[in-house]
């Protein structure tokens, strides 16, 4: 769900708000009420809260934590939330709403750039601090693989050295009307490379962004590092335990969203 549409103040090279546009918009607590039960009520059981963040690479959240505690507590609920850079206030305030926080952690500027902010990686790495003493019980720190120029190394090893839950991969895909649209495809060796390193340092997932053409290839290789993939290759599903949820789904709810073992 996005709390804003398809609206964002930044320009992301990768994104420029054309992943948020196709989720379900619910830009007031009221239409965020309502759209949660009218999912709940046809057996939808988690949601993952997103949106275009302001220039200081925020989602505009704290309004709707409320709404997000009342529902977990008469529906029972689960929220994933992406929230951006927050303040210590509005985590706290978090930690008893949400279930398990996606945070897109960097620690190099030439990350930051794409995003098109002006902060610093220190601002990351206050950002996961904060999360991991004062927030909710699961945070996934999530880290972009296959920016021309970058080495995402570094914010593997440091994002890894807070213990997370899991750490997940996401793998840039040159989206067409992006700037990304003129970036060469990630070469498989650099990704193949960033997943030896977080597996060996952390429980990692792969995450559901990467792209096509080099997929199948990818999920191959991946099976035998990582725990688990977002939206396994089909070639490669049989005999795999399959669920219904996003790439960072707790171990403590896997039971709600069991699809079985593909034969």
């Amino acid at each position: 769900m996005s709390l804003t549409g398809g609206s964002c103040a930044l320009s992301c090279s990768y994104c420029s708000s054309h992943y948020i546009s196709s989720m379900e918009g619910a830009m007031s607590i009221d239409e965020f009420e309502k759209a949660v039960r009218r999912m709940n009520s046809v057996g939808v059981s988690g949601f993952l809260v997103s949106g275009g963040f302001d220039r200081e690479g925020s989602l505009h959240l704290s309004k709707y934590i409320p709404v997000m505690r009342k529902l977990k507590r008469e529906l029972g609920v689960i929220f994933n939330v992406h929230p951006g850079l927050q303040t210590k206030d509005v985590v706290e305030d978090m930690s008893d709403a949400v279930d398990m926080v996606d945070f897109e952690f960097t620690y190099t500027e030439k990350s930051i750039r794409e995003k098109g902010l002006d902060r610093k990686p220190e601002d990351y790495l206050k950002m996961l601090e904060i999360l991991m003493d004062r927030g909710p019980k699961y945070v996934i720190p999530h880290v972009m693989v296959g920016i021309p120029g970058d080495d995402p190394e570094s914010s593997i090893r440091i994002a890894s050295s807070f213990h997370p839950y899991l750490i997940n991969l996401l793998v840039l895909i040159p989206t067409k009307g992006t700037p990304s649209e003129s970036y060469e495809m990630p070469k498989l060796e650099d990704v193949v490379k960033a997943m030896k390193i977080s597996s060996s340092l952390n429980k990692t997932s792969l995450g559901c962004m990467r792209p096509y053409p080099m997929k199948k290839e990818l999920d191959k290789i991946a099976m035998k590092y990582v725990d688990r993939i977002a939206n396994p290759h089909p070639s490669l599903r049989d005999n795999m335990e399959m669920y219904d949820a996003c790439c960072s789904l707790p171990e403590e709810f896997f039971d709600h969203f069991r699809m079985g073992v593909r034969k």
